[in-house]
């Protein structure tokens, strides 16, 4: 460089910018040459300018259609009614299983003697000894026929028998008719001696267990009673329940 003459510009490095534009292509208002421009696409450079109104691209990105199922709304389904199962079994065992064991024992406790009940053990004479042991019973017979005689009974020491007037008519198997005058129930094991007055043909029926007989009968009537309790709480718990589950 000489004296006197001007030095010569420095070319300003672009470091990959977009290379100036031709003064016709650019618009007034455009920025000074040589600065690189931000609004237009020059020389294959890419637009910064946002998405023009309306075009997919504006505002909010797109998104791919959805082809999977659609989420679930969150309601929910249908409630469990609660308090219908013990309500359900309470009535079963009110309505079925109480009712079912106390005549199921009583049954029970009366088919013991209807087996042996085909017909009765005469007594010739009026009189006869019978061999029992402790903790049974006879049940002492006189003919229809007969009915107002009277019978009794005793063991071969005082107060090894008890005995319990009873009444009540009987039509064996065979045709015969009897009238029920008394029960005799051993203590302990003994001979007990029958004799009836008024008639010559009294019949006895037995020897009974004494627990084969009662046991049944009152074990099923229990049983039955405390069924049916059980039962009428599940029963109230149970619509309580459900009252409850209606109103939420």
């Amino acid at each position: 460089m000489t004296d006197g003459e001007s030095p010569t510009p420095r070319r300003r490095p672009s470091y990959g910018l977009p290379g100036p534009t031709s003064p016709a292509a650019e618009p007034s208002g455009a920025s000074a040459p040589g600065a690189p421009s931000y609004g237009t696409s020059s020389f294959g450079s890419p637009s910064y300018d946002a998405a023009p109104q309306g075009s997919p691209m504006h505002g909010t990105p797109s998104l791919p259609p959805q082809t999977g199922p659609l989420p679930s709304s969150g309601a929910p389904g249908p409630r469990r009614r609660r308090g219908l199962w013990p309500l359900i079994i309470g009535l079963v065992l009110l309505v079925v299983i109480g009712p079912a064991a106390t005549i199921g024992g009583i049954v029970w406790g009366v088919s013991s003697m209807v087996g042996d009940s085909t017909s009765p053990t005469v007594l010739d004479g009026g009189t006869g000894e019978v061999e029992v042991s402790q903790n049974q019973m006879l049940l002492l017979y006189v003919p229809s026929a007969d009915a107002g005689g009277e019978c009794t009974a005793e063991g071969a020491e005082p107060g090894s028998v008890q005995l319990a007037p009873t009444s009540g008519s009987v039509t064996f198997p065979d045709g015969t008719q009897y009238e029920q005058k008394a029960g005799v129930v051993a203590l302990e094991d003994t001979t007990v001696t029958v004799t009836c007055t008024g008639t010559d043909a009294p019949a006895y029926l037995g020897p009974y267990s004494v627990l084969g007989i009662a046991g049944p009968i009152l074990i099923g009537p229990i049983i039955g009673l405390l069924a049916g309790l059980v039962g009428l709480v599940l029963t109230i718990v149970g619509i309580v329940l459900l009252a409850r589950s209606r109103r939420s």
